[in-house]
């Protein structure tokens, strides 16, 4: 279940000139990096699951490292590369991040970029191509990076550096690392974690239990999650152990109203119904292939008589926005894992640092705190709402729930157990690992009154 290793540079041009037009799509302005590979994949029917792989590896780790690479290669280049041609730029990008952090051979890894040029159907550029990565021997290109600064080095756009530089102080080398590095695939249990890891190790695949979730199993090595003995079958779900203490939070009972608000693509909803079965169960989402992606998680892991029963209804609807998704309310609990800027998982999606601007995230707070606003008052007196965001960012976590909690005088703060992270304000926040779970905020706001 090992991540492949590169394949030869004059092999899998087909897979380089996908990595390429995936994340030069995302330079361009034009989508995430795992939607333009889907569609880079579904353009390239000949691509083998080995070169898929290949050329996803390639591409996320380009992306993590692209921050650190454009201004050498944006130096080295007569002019500017025009708006049509960034799959070129990634594709020279792919290759000094293969140099150095893969340790690929310079001059092979050049001869693939060229033969990369034909099959993006530019042939025109191969010796634009040649010529500009013949610049960076791999000692050059070394020396170049080291003598980058700090901030430089962390591969976050400035303002992202001195927001976590302020925000995180002493762990700020901790966090950068965890970032940047390759993320375990974690998996939540729903049977009996012994049971499924003695099964993965008669498979010969490595797995560990996870530490702060009975329900967690890490496989360091990654791999496919559809590949793996007990997928088809709902035994586990793709799930950071750190989304996974989520549902504990809730503290759920049979019979229960329970709303998750931002359900999609699925996993919480799951979760909430392997802890209790007997929820009567609300889930919603805005994006319709969104919806459509959580019905096939609550079907496979839930069963698809769940998706029938009248205890478990999903709906496509905004949560700021009345509707008949409304009918079971008032909620006993309400769970908001709200849009964010992903900022405590940018291992799993290294793109967000070329997408997420200062002005996105004031707009996002300003989400997260209407999204608060809108669905306390359908909350039960004496109910809970659990309010978590997959970011790092103070102005994201303490600072959103500390400004709702100024605004409605009914709600508290339940103080959360040292395991859920660092205490910040009303919540706790979880700080990513590089060998464990994601970024998490977390708070548990309650509803004055009896339940």
């Amino acid at each position: 279940m090992s991540a492949p290793k590169p394949r030869g540079p004059a092999q899998g041009a087909e897979a380089r000139a996908a990595a390429a037009e995936a994340l030069g799509a995302v330079l361009a302005g034009q989508g995430n990096l795992k939607s333009q590979l889907e569609r880079a994949f579904a353009a390239r029917t000949t691509l083998s699951e080995v070169d898929r792989r290949f050329a996803t590896q390639l591409a996320f780790g380009t992306a993590r490292m692209a921050l650190r690479l454009l201004p050498l290669l944006d130096s080295a280049l007569k002019h500017p590369l025009k708006p049509r041609d960034q799959d070129l730029r990634a594709l020279m990008l792919g290759t000094l991040y293969q140099i150095h952090w893969l340790g690929a051979a310079a001059p092979l890894c050049v001869n693939g970029a060229v033969d990369a040029t034909r099959t993006l159907n530019k042939p025109w550029a191969s010796k634009l191509v040649n010529a500009v990565l013949r610049k960076f021997p791999a000692n050059l290109l070394a020396e170049s990076l080291a003598k980058q600064s700090p901030a430089e080095q962390s591969g976050l756009p400035p303002w992202w550096y001195a927001a976590w530089a302020k925000a995180w102080g002493p762990d700020l080398e901790t966090l950068i690392e965890a970032s940047n590095s390759e993320p375990p695939l974690t998996l939540r249990v729903d049977g009996d974690r012994d049971t499924l890891l003695k099964t993965f190790q008669d498979a010969g695949i490595s797995a560990t239990a996870g530490a702060l979730s009975a329900r967690a199993i890490y496989l360091p090595e990654g791999g496919s999650p559809a590949s793996l003995p007990g997928f088809s079958t709902g035994a586990f779900t793709v799930q950071d152990e750190g989304a996974q203490l989520i549902t504990e939070l809730l503290e759920l009972a049979p019979g229960q109203h329970v709303l998750d608000a931002c359900a999609a693509p699925g996993g919480k909803a799951s979760a909430l119904l392997a802890a209790c079965p007997d929820l009567s169960l609300t889930a919603i989402d805005p994006v319709p292939h969104r919806v459509a992606r959580l019905k096939d998680t609550l079907a496979r892991t839930a069963g698809s008589a769940a998706l029938g029963q009248s205890k478990v209804v999903v709906y496509c609807a905004d949560a700021r926005l009345a509707g008949p998704w409304q009918e079971n309310a008032p909620f006993d609990r309400i769970l908001v894992d709200a849009p964010c800027s992903g900022s405590g998982i940018l291992r799993r999606q290294p793109d967000i640092r070329l997408l997420r601007t200062p002005e996105e995230l004031a707009k996002l707070c300003a989400l997260q705190l209407a999204l608060l606003k809108a669905l306390f008052p359908l909350l039960r007196p004496g109910g809970r709402l659990v309010y978590c965001t997959c970011s790092v960012m103070p102005e994201e976590g303490e600072g959103v729930v500390t400004a709702f909690l100024r605004s409605e005088p009914t709600a508290h703060a339940r103080p959360l157990p040292e395991r859920f992270g660092l205490l910040r304000g009303p919540g706790r926040q979880r700080l990513p690992t590089a060998a464990g779970p994601d970024g998490f905020f977390y708070a548990a706001l309650e509803k004055e009154g009896a339940a």
